[in-house]
């Protein structure tokens, strides 16, 4: 089995447990691949999440940028050890901007001897972030004037951005933005607008399939999903959905079947695992939502060939019949 994305206590501050455990976790279950993945740091101190500012901006964007050289020192050693788990190094771009995508592919360059591919994430919308808490999703939210559809506009904008610019090899968690799409909160059908009660003419977000609502981000969304699949990006099926209670993994049924109706789109599949009880997280959920849902023939991974990425797939009949999941019975 296989994972393209993880994080650790030791190199972000939400981080469950220490990076040597998570690894252990992985090589115990088995996995063939897992990729080590942290954030690369972000270099504005108006984009410090609460737990890693203290105060003197300096020294946090400096502790970030430390963190991260010492992570890719530690997954080096790691590597070397020649685990029954392969181990392939990446780093999670953060699409903050268009200064953090140029300041991402310096970081390529610079490192390009252990960093081997990317993660092309979105956790900011307008200088925000979105996943950290619902205090800051809300205020995300109220930058695109309380209208959900603004908000997808501006995610799917700047996620073409990042895609454009840096092409990652790995398209991360693609529409992160459902992660607080809460039951309890109701949109306009036609305008997107919040509105406080549910009636004939709003939907609750949580429920809501937005290519199917809203002609204009389906657009956007197939652009970016074509610009990926163009220069043979993967798209990440990512259980950390599941994990938070979400119905499906990102994407969600109604933009993983519209990549799937981009000719090239290939999927794999990670659970960005923050700590041991996170490793291979809900993984035979996203077994069955790739088996009944997608109705996915193929699921491909990395390999690393003498130092060379290259990307492969297996059969999801073949996937099935893995002792794997054994552990899941």
């Amino acid at each position: 089995m296989y994972s393209h994305h993880s994080h650790s206590l030791d190199y972000v501050a939400h981080g469950v447990d220490h990076l040597e455990s998570v690894v252990a976790r992985a090589n115990h279950m088995h996995f063939e691949l897992f990729c080590l993945t942290e954030h690369m740091p972000r270099i504005s101190a108006q984009l410090l999440y609460p737990e890693e500012a203290t105060g003197n901006a300096e020294s946090d964007l400096e502790t970030l940028r430390n963190s991260f050289e010492k992570f890719l020192v530690h997954a080096a050693q790691i590597k070397k050890r020649n685990l029954s788990t392969k181990i392939i190094i990446g780093m999670e771009v953060e699409g903050c901007d268009l200064s953090h995508i140029a300041y991402a592919k310096d970081l390529m360059e610079e490192n390009k001897r252990v960093i081997q591919f990317c993660i092309g994430s979105i956790h900011h919308v307008n200088g925000i972030p979105i996943d950290f808490d619902r205090s800051g999703w809300d205020r995300a939210l109220k930058s695109a004037g309380n209208n959900l559809r603004s908000l997808l506009r501006d995610y799917f904008e700047q996620q073409y951005e990042l895609i454009r610019e840096l092409k990652p090899l790995v398209l991360g968690h693609f529409d992160l933005f459902r992660l607080f799409c809460t039951d309890d909160l109701y949109i306009d059908a036609e305008t997107g607008e919040k509105v406080e009660k549910l009636s004939s003419t709003s939907v609750r977000a949580s429920e809501a399939s937005f290519p199917a609502l809203w002609d204009d981000i389906k657009g956007l969304a197939l652009r970016n999903l074509e610009a990926v699949a163009s220069y043979g990006g993967l798209i990440e099926i990512n259980t950390s959905g599941l994990r938070k209670n979400l119905r499906d993994p990102y994407p969600h049924r109604d933009f993983a079947t519209l990549a799937q109706s981009v000719a090239g789109t290939r999927f794999v599949l990670s659970d960005d695992a923050h700590g041991v009880a996170h490793v291979g997280v809900c993984y035979d959920k996203a077994l069955a939502y790739m088996s009944n849902i997608l109705n996915l023939e193929r699921l491909h991974y990395l390999t690393d060939v003498a130092g060379v990425l290259e990307v492969q797939s297996k059969s999801l009949e073949k996937i099935r019949q893995s002792s794997f999941w054994e552990q899941y019975l």
